[in-house]
């Protein structure tokens, strides 16, 4: 979920860039007093567009007295497009539901007006609020209909702007071939139309695409394009955004000394218009680059000037990337103490990110129920409005029938009684109908009721699932973590007597015991929620494996258990080296925590024909055929149990399964009772022949 939301920020940044021309407001503003009546509509929706980003609520504004002056002039088309202005600045604030809301009334009218220009504007924009949700399935729906719109109008903007929606979806999914392919027909559309910010933003959203899926050579060729265009027109901060794009593309090249020169040039623009948004990662990047240059001093004041404003700014992801940095410099030039307190930093605020991804899962997962309670409703009202018009229809039509027996009784005397019969007849069928009618209209009422009561119900249900969340992820998890960043500077201190150093070292077992129990609990639940595949990152699973070995050393030595590592695994590979790490952990822990005091436990891994092979061997006490029924199964504790008394909480195995599933890996195990045992898995990963770090 945090990689979604990050994608999505970065989606829209050359959006923004563009997304206010301060020229043509003020331009607007001192036209709209003079003009002529009839022309304040055009102006006062021009000016609600301008506004729609860096001044969302002077769009409403200015969006609400087009709309009414709308209405006062009886438009009879193009009347929904404030409505639609509306909905794109209060989705901007955050307010999606009333957003959603303003959305559904424009595509409503547009639809009773015949305009087929906001009927396709109204489904994109439903389209791109799923989408921003995570909801891209429905997103994908809204986005085929306005295109569908556009492409019959040859509404060349409109077309333009719906293919890009597109290319972003199928960017998120991964679906680079499809994305590359929207991406280049919105860029052939905005070429021909000739608007040159249209065009340099198309060629910064196709070098991105390229930068993704490490197509450098295309990425520098279209961050080229933009260049000359942002040169012609005299845009200094995109030009130094451009270049920030095109010196990530060096660094990957290589090109070190290169990159730092275009990293210095622009970063000083970005941080002379103080452009918040970008300048800690334009700081990130340069101190990265004088870290591989060797330049240690200049790369920590670069990742530490990232850290203040990230802090400033209130930004957990651009601090957790600082510390990142910054513990890695730590342990490069052998600082151990910093690299501690830089580590447990970072493991603080990937925590806290954590649980703002299970906020942010809640509050997807209620837009979403909210969107559908809408739905019901609003099909509810069709239903309604409906059955009205049927039953006016056939009362108008009555009524017409009794007009008729009325001048048929003036004009033919003999037929009075005859007609006065069929009259009475018709008056007992009203009466039956409008007794049916009060029927329906009552059982309409008790299934309101009803569905009232079991909104309640489920209302309250998420509430103390979200109390429930909250406890654990809140008053449990943060106070443990800060026990142990305290144990760990404890741990440090070399006044402590032996008994004391034991009692730490106590407290931090316990400690990690309980925050191991609520990860793996958070972990398991957020793991069945999820649905995205894996994000993949570029990493060195060898210096992985002895990292993680390294860490379990301390938990084998305390155990007298001699802990082996061998690996032919250096190299560069892409896959989620968070998984990984995960069960690697989760099998070196049950190894330590199952084998006997004095004994043996073998890590083996290997980098070979586009795998990653692990295997984790121990002298245990094995499993046996029944326990290998229950192998993999959450909270089953097996015959086996901890040699030095510690916890188990049934979740290791199952973690380890679900997570090698995911990575579309296997796992296999080979065991005897009392020969030990030998867990190995194999996962598919994509070897990178060389890539700079």
């Amino acid at each position: 979920m945090r990689s979604f939301i990050i994608y999505i920020a970065l989606s829209i940044i050359p959006v923004l860039s563009f997304s206010q021309n301060r020229k043509k407001i003020d331009s607007l503003k001192k036209i709209l007093p003079v003009s002529p009546i009839g022309q304040h509509y055009e102006l006062l929706n021009q000016l609600a567009w301008e506004y729609r980003f860096a001044y969302p609520d002077s769009t409403v504004l200015y969006a609400q007295r087009a709309y009414a002056l709308g209405n006062e002039l009886k438009l009879t088309s193009d009347l929904a497009r404030p409505l639609n202005y509306q909905g794109v600045a209060l989705n901007y604030k955050g307010d999606r539901l009333q957003a959603y809301d303003l959305f559904v009334q424009a595509l409503d009218l547009s639809v009773r007006q015949n305009d087929s220009s906001q009927i396709a504007h109204s489904n994109n924009n439903i389209g791109r609020l799923f989408f921003e949700q995570g909801i891209l399935s429905k997103s994908y729906d809204y986005y085929i209909r306005a295109y569908n719109i556009f492409k019959k109008r040859n509404d060349r903007y409109g077309l333009a702007y719906t293919i890009q929606s597109l290319g972003t979806l199928q960017r998120a999914q991964k679906d680079y071939v499809k994305a590359e392919k929207n991406y280049l027909e919105a860029y052939e559309i905005r070429l021909l139309m000739g608007n040159s910010r249209d065009i340099m933003s198309a060629q910064m959203m196709l070098a991105r695409l390229y930068q993704e899926r490490e197509d450098l050579q295309k990425s520098d060729a279209m961050l080229a394009k933009a260049d000359s265009i942002a040169s012609r027109m005299n845009d200094e901060l995109s030009l130094a955004e451009i270049k920030l794009l095109n010196a990530k593309n060096l660094v990957e090249e290589g090109k070190l000394i290169e990159a730092e020169q275009v990293a210095e040039a622009s970063t000083k623009v970005i941080e002379r218009v103080h452009y918040v948004r970008v300048l800690p990662e334009a700081m990130r990047l340069l101190g990265r680059i004088k870290m591989l240059n060797k330049k240690p001093s200049e790369a920590e004041m670069y990742f530490k000037s990232s850290l203040k404003i990230a802090a400033r700014t209130k930004d957990l992801q651009d601090q957790m990337e600082a510390y990142r940095y910054l513990w890695k410099l730590a342990v490069k030039e052998n600082n151990k103490d910093e690299a501690v307190e830089y580590l447990n930093q970072y493991l603080v605020r990937k925590d806290s990110i954590k649980d703002l991804d299970l906020a942010r899962q809640v509050e997807r997962l209620q837009f979403q129920l909210e969107i559908e309670k809408k739905d019901k409703e609003n099909e509810f009202l069709r239903l309604s409005k409906t059955h009205q018009a049927e039953i006016i229809s056939s009362q108008k039509t009555q009524n017409v029938a009794l007009l008729v027996i009325m001048v048929c009784a003036l004009c033919m005397a003999s037929g009075l009684w005859y007609y006065s019969r069929k009259r009475k007849r018709t008056n007992l069928k009203l009466e039956a109908q409008n007794q049916f009618i009060d029927l329906q209209r009552k059982q309409i009422e008790k299934r309101n009721m009803d569905l009232s009561m079991q909104n309640h119900k489920l209302a309250e249900i998420n509430h103390e699932k979200d109390m429930l969340m909250n406890i654990v992820a809140h008053d449990l998890k943060s106070p443990l973590a800060r026990i142990m960043g305290l144990t760990n500077l404890l741990s440090v201190d070399g006044s402590l007597s032996q008994s004391q150093q034991e009692y730490v070292r106590l407290m931090k077992d316990v400690t990690q015991s309980n925050l191991d129990l609520i990860a793996d609990l958070l972990d398991v639940n957020a793991w069945q929620m999820e649905n995205d595949v894996p994000h993949a990152t570029i990493f060195n699973p060898g210096e992985l494996i002895e990292e993680r070995v390294a860490f379990f050393q301390h938990a084998s030595i305390s155990k007298n258990i001699d802990l082996l590592l061998n690996h032919d695994a250096n190299g560069t590979a892409r896959s989620n080296a968070g998984y990984i790490s995960r069960i690697i952990d989760n099998l070196l822990s049950n190894a330590i925590k199952f084998s006997q005091k004095g004994s043996t436990v073998i890590v083996d891994a290997q980098l070979q024909e586009g795998q990653f092979i692990l295997s984790v061997k121990d002298n245990g006490p094995g499993f046996s055929e029944a326990d290998k029924k229950l192998l993999y199964q959450r909270f089953k504790k097996l015959s086996a149990r901890p040699t030095a008394g510690e916890s188990s909480n049934g979740l290791g195995l199952a973690i380890v399964k679900t997570l090698t599933d995911r990575l579309n890996g296997k796992i296999e195990l080979e065991s005897e009772i009392g020969k030990g045992s030998e867990f190995k898995v194999t996962i598919p990963v994509k070897v990178i022949e060389s890539v700079s770090v």
